[in-house]
């Protein structure tokens, strides 16, 4: 049985892993300035995976 928390986990740490092309240097530590969509993307994925990890 596969563990849909576990596989959620995997595909933020992909988007993360990705970032952005068009700033390469974001990271998700702050939240993203709204301008770039693929940011935002990033920084919600960020802050899914911390509410799974707290959880």
């Amino acid at each position: 049985m596969i563990d849909h928390k576990l596989e959620r986990q995997v595909v933020l740490l992909k988007i993360l892993a990705k970032g952005c092309k068009k700033h390469p240097a974001y990271r998700a530590i702050r939240k993203a300035t709204e301008r770039c969509e693929e940011c935002v993307v990033i920084w919600q994925a960020r802050v899914e995976l911390n509410e799974i990890e707290t959880n």
